[in-house]
This record gives C-alpha cells, sequence and structure tokens, in this order.
C-alpha cells in the first residue's frame, strides 16, 4: 500500500504530448510533477502524486486533514499549544 500526502500547484508549464509540468508543494519538499493525468488540475489546486505523476485532485479540506494526520510535525507551531 502507498500513502501519499497532497501537494498544492504552484505553477503549470508549457504543454506537450504526453508532459504537462507542474511545479508541486509538499510539506516537506517541492517536486515537478506530471499533471497529464489530472487535464482538469489548476494552480492552487491540491494533488495526490505517485511515481511522479498528479493521479487526483483533491479538495482543500481533504489535504488538509491528510496532512495533519500524515505530517503532523510540518503544522504550524503557532496553532499548537505550548507547555510552560
Amino acid at each position: 500500500m502507498c500513502i501519499a500526502v497532497p501537494g498544492r500547484i504552484v505553477s503549470i508549464g508549457e504543454t506537450s504530448v504526453a508532459m504537462v509540468p507542474g511545479e508541486v508543494v509538499f510539506p516537506d519538499r517541492d517536486l515537478t510533477v506530471n499533471l497529464v493525468m489530472v487535464p482538469d488540475a489548476r494552480v492552487g489546486d491540491h494533488v495526490v502524486v505517485h511515481s511522479g505523476y498528479a493521479i487526483r485532485i483533491v479538495s482543500s479540506e481533504t489535504a488538509e486533514v491528510a496532512t495533519a494526520l500524515l505530517c503532523p510535525d510540518t503544522l504550524d507551531s503557532a496553532a499548537e499549544p505550548t507547555s510552560q
């Protein structure tokens, strides 16, 4: 089984027949992925990526919940209670 953290598309490059390059920001890195399998994807959308291909567009709410569950260390520290 694969677990994928959604990323947010920040730019889409020049399209060719088999490649739609998109810069996608994840909690721990930025990657160039192929958006050819999600032709409706737009800048600002969240996508699930497998093997360098975006395979599904997900809602912002789904992306937020998945990131909180799978990458809790990446949450904004200002939102976490501090112990004194």
